[in-house]
């Protein structure tokens, strides 16, 4: 009696937890049933041909024919954006830190960096092209480009907008530097790093898909090249898809991890 009286009450609440989260999430449901119902009567109202406006009919078929093709490209893309993550990411935190303890540094190399980060990622296409050839490593490259700048503001930004008086209370500790740039900088940084860390591997996606588009023969970039050079607007649509659900997913890692991390500053921002 008691065991049937307890896994009552457990299915009861997780019933409860289930329906908590539905109504949390209700807008997002709207607003994509909205969209779904806007797209059907834009079909039906203009009669588009499928080759413009498929139909969400043709374009859940190709998701399902093609899965196995989705899930491989989609592995080769992910993959591609982890590795171009971490160069980039590593090599915008290491300069930030080196710009940030040289004035020679930041009064030479900071404002150049700041110019190039103003022009397109893809118009490095081509030179990256010549000096990584075709393959993963112009990929990566251009991915490594984007998120390079973007880690090293943040984390510039992080690190100068550190509380003076927790430094002055470090030092008077007789911290060495290499202490207070461990124990009170990066710290008090972190949530500025971690908003970087957060949009990277989003800018990471996005960069190697446009890569894939351009400049290769594997990957949802390139198939969504592939199905527009046979007119196959559903298997297209399908693709891109796919690369938003890697998005959104990327992205909860991050504001998971964000989350962990710096859990001080976003309960105080609640």
């Amino acid at each position: 009696m008691g065991i049937e009286r307890t896994l009552a009450s457990g299915s009861a609440s997780r019933l409860e937890k289930a329906g908590r989260r539905l109504w949390y999430h209700w807008p997002l449901l709207a607003v994509l049933v909205g969209i779904l119902l806007f797209w059907i009567f834009m079909i039906e109202w203009r009669d588009f041909h499928p080759i413009v406006l498929p139909p969400p009919a043709s374009v859940v078929e190709a998701l399902i024919e093609n899965r196995v093709e989705y899930v491989e490209a989609g592995f080769v893309t992910f993959y591609e954006m982890i590795l171009g993550f971490m160069a980039g990411g590593l090599l915008g935190f290491s300069s930030a830190i080196g710009i940030f303890y040289s004035p020679f540094l930041r009064r030479s190399l900071y404002p150049l960096l700041l110019g190039f980060r103003i022009v397109p990622k893809v118009a490095f296409v081509p030179l990256f092209l010549v000096w990584f050839g075709i393959g993963v490593g112009v990929k990566v490259a251009l991915a490594s480009f984007a998120i390079f700048f973007l880690i090293l503001i943040q984390t510039g930004l992080g690190l100068a907008g550190v509380d003076p008086a927790l430094v002055e209370l470090g030092r008077s500790l007789r911290m060495s530097e290499f202490a207070l740039l461990r124990r009170i900088r990066l710290p008090a940084a972190l949530p500025a790093i971690m908003v970087g860390v957060k949009l990277g591997i989003t800018y990471a996606l996005t960069n190697v898909v446009v890569a894939e588009m351009v400049v290769a023969t594997e990957g949802l970039g390139f198939l969504v090249v592939e199905a527009r050079s046979f007119i196959k607007t559903h298997e297209m649509i399908a693709a891109i898809f796919v690369v938003a659900i890697i998005g959104l997913v990327v992205f909860a890692v991050g504001l998971w991890v964000e989350r962990k991390t710096v859990f001080w500053y976003m309960e105080s921002d609640t």
